[in-house]
């Protein structure tokens, strides 16, 4: 692994107790992570009430990841869809600022993604997206 290769901070979030589809959507970011060439930082997952608040522990321990990461390399949070952040518009956007604050940008398994210097790609500019079984 270069320096230069992007290191992947996977999140997502879980309120049900449906497992089998939160296990399918980190199995499908693994893989694009992998189809990227990217190293892994690790996954971080908010559960319960966690998941459907602004306030999210695992989201908030994934950016102290990314940082102490250092900048020395890029950082991508990687999250499957955009609802895996936030159904709500305003609280999505704050997370994403956070990413972009910290020296990341977020992406998406459908390779859309945002980045520091404003740049927007949406979706289907990569063919390559996994999708879930």
């Amino acid at each position: 692994m270069t320096a230069d290769q992007p290191l992947a901070f996977i999140y997502d979030r879980r309120a049900t107790s449906h497992r089998e589809l939160l296990e399918a959507r980190l199995k499908a970011c693994a893989k694009y992570t992998s189809a990227q060439g990217w190293g892994f930082g690790g996954w971080w997952v908010d559960e319960g009430e966690e998941a459907l608040t602004d306030r999210r522990p695992a989201f908030d321990l994934l950016l102290h990841a990314m940082q102490d990461a250092g900048s020395d390399r890029p950082r991508v949070c990687l999250i499957f869809g955009w609802g895996r952040l936030s159904h709500n518009e305003r609280i999505r956007g704050v997370m994403m600022r956070r990413v972009l604050l910290s020296g990341g940008w977020v992406e998406t398994c459908q390779g859309e993604k945002r980045t520091a210097d404003g740049q927007w790609i949406p979706t289907g500019r990569l063919t390559s997206a996994p999708m879930l079984p």
